[in-house]
């Protein structure tokens, strides 16, 4: 019994060290790791990927096969991985088989209008000679939209296909406006409204034209409130967009009282009326009046579309009296004189659009001019004789003599005779009416005219005065002004440069002038007169909050050249500078909105000292 017992165990062992070795057997030692099918990818990034898996020398199994194909296929660069193995003398070789996903040859781009393929293929991931890989290509749509999106359009890639050759199509369908709807309208009509947007249905979605349109539609002066609101297309609702303009009607009468001041007429008092919307049709008509040292009454009417095509048609009375100053002439000794000096008259414009934002302008003027005594000293020329007693002058107040000096002048001076001071106290200029015809070139790219923020107007102006027009004097006048304007961030620097001169005999009152408000800051009004103009000025425009603005400014700029004739025989006005000359203005100003438009207060310095300015409105 125990004999057999020994015999059954001895068997069981010689089994299990049977099964042992064969299992040992079936698990062969790896000799070499090959890898076929490779074109485009290299064999040692593969063999990278299974490192940790198979190993020449180790032993392998089919859970280990399994892990290499696994590992190779997550590198992305395969549409197959296959595993299998030869036997070698010592040992399998394993051989990975793969079949490489198809090569991008080439990247083009079909439906963008605004975007350069150029600029679309710096931003994608999928490149000529990379492996087409559907996650990088739905990343490379996310950076398309996006990018659209950051330039203001809306877009949307419809299809991204790899076809047979190797190119890779992104398809793009870029929304435009399919209708434009406007709501909360009452008594203004929408095609005016339409008109000043710029915007048609059917044009491309830009989100910063439609911001320039809202700024344009704000600017009317017609609207508490304007927003907008983006709804889904009807015909194509996965591209185009309707969009809607909502709007809050504001009151568009109003009467408006001020008070201002100025260095020549002290307190000002100023008195307005105006009606924005008359009809419904964003038509103009304002009456105004300023009390102080002088009195001023102008009406004006304005129809901004006076047809189709956007003609613009405005119309000033005026009567006007004002406190001028001559400072300086080389002809006259006094250190600073003030006159009065009265136009009468009136003008009306029309404004035709001919090509995108470019019109033409022809302006129509006739004013009646007239002054009061500007006292001076003066050297009469040899030979001029006494001067003419008042009521010897034609358009002379008898009641105001010109003073004579018999005993310094001789009545009948021989060639030679040396000629003294005389005082006289008599209008520097003869006055009298001017007929004139201006025609203009406007290029207006700006997005605001009332308050720009970006773009540049330029204009080029003809005035011809006199000659078949009728009127007391003939000259021309030709004159230029471009202004650019940059945002820079939420600021804006604004650029002006004006320029012009003048031909035959132009008077006094239609010479050119700088210093002011509107010109050179720093400077007494009409600082420096002459034929000729240059002025460059340059602001810097800080938006506070809703209703002020803070401003830095430099003015540089001269009125030169020229001599003008007076009612006094002999008695001429030079000009200060001959030729141009510099003159520099700078400072800092605020601007407050108000009911009546921006109030604007400057404080500048000049070469003479400083001066506050009082004005409405941007310097340009």
């Amino acid at each position: 019994m125990k004999l057999m017992a020994k015999m059954a165990a001895a068997v069981a062992l010689t089994a299990l060290i049977c099964t042992g070795a064969w299992a040992q057997a079936q698990r062969p030692l790896i000799g070499e790791i090959v890898v076929e099918g490779n074109d485009f990818v290299a064999r040692e990034p593969i063999l990278a990927a299974v490192a940790d898996v198979l190993k020449v020398g180790e032993e392998f199994t089919d859970a280990k096969g399994q892990e290499a194909i696994r590992l190779v296929t997550r590198m992305g660069y395969f549409d197959d991985v296959t595993l299998s193995t030869e036997p070698l003398a010592a040992g399998v070789r394993v051989i990975i088989t793969v079949v490489e996903k198809q090569r991008i040859d080439q990247v083009m781009f079909a439906g963008n209008t605004v975007i350069s393929d150029e600029e679309l293929a710096a931003e994608i991931i999928s490149q000529p000679g990379h492996i087409y890989d559907q996650a990088a290509i739905a990343r490379d749509v996310s950076r398309i939209e996006e990018f659209y999106e950051a330039r203001g359009y809306i877009a949307k890639v419809s299809e991204a296909r790899l076809d047979e050759f190797g190119v890779l199509t992104f398809v793009m369908e870029e929304a435009r406006i399919e209708d434009i709807i406007i709501e909360g309208l009452k008594r203004t009509d929408s095609s005016i409204v339409r008109r000043e947007m710029e915007l048609e249905p059917g044009q491309l979605f830009q989100q910063r034209e439609v911001s320039v349109a809202l700024r344009r539609v704000y600017a009317m002066g017609l609207f508490e409130d304007v927003q907008t609101e983006l709804r889904q297309g009807v015909e194509n609702p996965l591209r185009d967009v309707i969009l809607v303009i909502k709007v809050i009607e504001a009151k568009t009468g109003r009467a408006a009282f001020a008070l201002g001041w100025s260095s020549l007429d002290n307190l000002v008092v100023m008195l307005s009326a105006e009606e924005r919307n008359l009809r419904g049709q964003g038509e103009r008509a304002s009456v105004s009046l300023e009390l102080g040292g002088r009195e001023s009454y102008e009406l004006s009417f304005t129809d901004p579309y006076l047809d189709s095509k956007g003609t613009t048609f405005n119309i000033n009375l005026y009567d006007s009296e004002r406190r001028r100053q001559f400072i300086g002439g080389a002809a006259v000794s006094t250190a600073e004189s003030e006159f009065d000096e009265r136009r009468t008259g009136g003008d009306f414009t029309v404004v035709t659009p001919i090509a995108g934002r470019r019109s033409v302008s022809l302006t129509v003027r006739s004013v009646e001019v007239s002054s009061s005594a500007l006292q001076g000293t003066t050297v009469l020329p040899p030979g001029v004789g006494r001067v003419t007693p008042a009521q010897n002058m034609p358009g002379r107040d008898t009641d105001n003599p010109v003073p004579s000096n018999p005993d310094l002048i001789p009545d009948n001076p021989e060639p030679g005779d040396i000629s003294l001071p005389v005082t006289v106290a008599a209008p520097l200029h003869p006055g009298g009416r001017v007929n004139s015809l201006k025609l203009g070139v406007i290029d207006d790219t700006r997005d605001v005219p009332s308050n720009p923020r970006s773009g540049a107007m330029a204009q080029l102006t003809y005035e011809q005065a006199g000659a078949l027009l009728g009127g007391g004097t003939e000259f021309g006048k030709v004159s230029f002004d471009y202004r650019r304007y940059l945002g820079v961030g939420g600021d804006v620097v604004a650029l002006r440069l004006m320029g012009g001169t003048t031909f035959g005999n132009p008077p006094l009152f239609e010479s050119f002038t700088v210093g002011g408000a509107n010109t050179l800051r720093g400077y007494e009004p009409d600082r420096y007169r002459g034929e000729s103009l240059i002025l460059g000025n340059a602001e810097y425009r800080r938006q506070i909050n809703d209703s002020l603005t803070a401003v830095a400014f430099v003015d540089v700029g001269d009125a030169f050249g020229g001599t003008f004739r007076t009612i006094v025989p002999g008695f001429q006005i030079q000009a200060d500078d001959q030729d141009f000359q510099p003159h520099v203005g700078a400072g800092a100003g605020l601007r407050v909105q108000t009911p009546i438009g921006p109030i604007r207060l400057d404080f500048g310095f000049g070469e003479e000292g400083s001066q506050a300015h009082f004005s409405f409105g941007h310097a340009y």
